[in-house]
């Protein structure tokens, strides 16, 4: 019976795991939830309003439809309508191994990008340590309002020529 024992003994395996919770932050995970932050300037280029929220990722990804009804949601604030200036994407898709290298030298990585259209926006699977990090940027611009035009319209008619009578 010692001998059987002696096979089955698992107690390295915990011996393992329990090591290797220490470095489970740094292995990578799928995104649950991203950050959204909607950021709001003036007409003087000038930051006067960030607000903050968490959106679920269905499949690591947010498709067209939810990212269109967001901005859309979004856009008006103190009763202005803003103008979508930009959406940035900030995903932080290092893998384990280049750790060390981010750390050493971070300005070699870049986990900022622009989106250009309205598409579905896909995140990577990101470190477990880095994933409160992962945020989508929605930037607006305060729409100006439209100065009344005082000047008075002119219309010009054009005149019939009155035809002159040929002496005879």
């Amino acid at each position: 019976m010692d001998s059987d024992e002696e096979l089955l003994d698992d107690t390295w395996i915990t011996e393992i795991e329990n090591e290797e919770k220490d470095y489970n932050n740094f292995y990578k995970e799928e995104n649950t939830f991203i950050e959204t932050v909607f950021i709001y300037i003036n007409s003087e280029n000038k930051i006067y309003y960030i607000k903050k929220d968490n959106i679920f990722l269905q499949n690591k990804s947010l498709d067209k439809e939810e990212l269109i009804f967001l901005i859309k949601k979004n856009q008006k604030y103190n009763n202005n309508k803003h103008k979508l200036i930009s959406i940035l994407q900030y995903n932080i898709d290092l893998a384990p191994q280049d750790l060390n290298l981010y750390l050493k030298n971070s300005d070699n990585f870049n986990f900022l990008s622009i989106k250009t259209d309205l598409s579905e926006l896909k995140w990577d699977d990101t470190i477990n340590l880095f994933k409160d990090l992962n945020t989508l940027y929605i930037i607006y611009y305060e729409n100006q309002k439209k100065k009344n035009n005082n000047t008075k319209k002119v219309y010009i008619n054009r005149s019939k020529r009155k035809k002159s009578r040929r002496k005879r």
